[in-house]
């Protein structure tokens, strides 16, 4: 099976200083829309057997965009991007200034941020839920080229269980990014070939 990650272009939360997660759902910005406009050509729609999203908006826009409306959408909530509970919405820069412990050098949030987020899903609970939808895709998909449009920490989550590494070991997932992985249906060896690409190297025209 091929697995081909792709984060959402920039969303209008994505233009300012906002936490953007499962219960939050902008619509991409105009910039956004260009970005993905532009990279449909470079895509090579025959390659890919199916083509799963997120359902909020800004996921389920990035898949039609990239896809013309070409190929059938499916939406599995195990794709929703990271429950922040009450940080969600909220602005990241007084959140930084109050809990400093809660983000890592690189300003990302850590797992501690669960000290002070009310009913917020946890690092692990978004890695178990991608587990269950990879499990699904290697009894139902195999031999078959999949892509998934979701968010940026279900793909650092996706990462982590795929290579069994720890989360805070994978960097920032930019927007309308490409990762891309090839896992064998016999042995259940995985390979990632491309991080964080601005273009799908491997599924390109």
């Amino acid at each position: 099976m091929e697995l081909i990650l792709v984060r959402h272009s920039v969303s209008n939360h994505n233009t300012g200083d906002i936490i953007s997660g499962a219960q939050s759902n902008p619509d991409l910005s105009p910039v956004g829309i260009e970005k993905v406009q532009k990279i449909y050509p470079k895509l090579d729609l025959k390659k890919i057997d199916q083509v799963f999203s997120s359902p909020l908006n800004r996921a389920v826009q990035t898949a039609k965009l990239l896809t013309n409306d070409q190929k059938e959408i499916i939406l599995d909530q195990k794709l929703l991007e990271m429950n922040f509970g009450s940080w969600d919405g909220k602005s990241v820069t007084p959140l930084y200034d109050l809990y400093p412990d809660a983000f890592d050098c690189e300003g990302l949030i850590t797992d501690n941020y669960l000290k002070y987020a009310k009913d917020a899903e946890s690092f692990q609970d978004v890695i178990d839920r991608v587990q269950s939808f990879y499990d699904n895709l290697k009894a139902n998909y195999k031999g078959k080229t999949v892509m998934i449009v979701c968010h940026g920490f279900t793909i650092r989550a996706f990462i982590a269980a795929l290579l069994q590494v720890d989360i805070d070991k994978i960097g920032t997932v930019d927007n309308i990014s490409f990762t891309e992985f090839n896992i064998d249906d016999q042995s259940d060896r995985v390979q990632m070939k491309g991080f964080n690409q601005k273009l799908p190297i491997y599924y390109g025209i």
